[in-house]
């Protein structure tokens, strides 16, 4: 098992419930498929306090920390 990318445990979660980290943004569980997301759905993510969509990856915000996704 690699290292996480960051401290979010879906990382360390053998089935993860979202394909993607809403803390990095890296795919966790890529037996989900990509869902294509609408406004309305990104806008409910973003008021989670999510910084990457859980179902398409997507940067919804961004992080004083510096993570920045890299582009797919």
């Amino acid at each position: 098992m690699t290292s996480p990318l960051c401290d979010n445990l879906n990382h360390r979660r053998s089935n993860s419930p979202v394909r993607c980290c809403p803390k990095c943004g890296a795919v966790v569980n890529a037996r989900i498929s990509t869902r294509h997301c609408s406004k309305a759905t990104h806008d409910r993510s973003r008021r989670n306090q999510n910084l990457f969509c859980v179902d398409c990856g997507e940067m919804l915000r961004r992080d004083t920390s510096g993570l920045a996704r890299l582009p797919h």
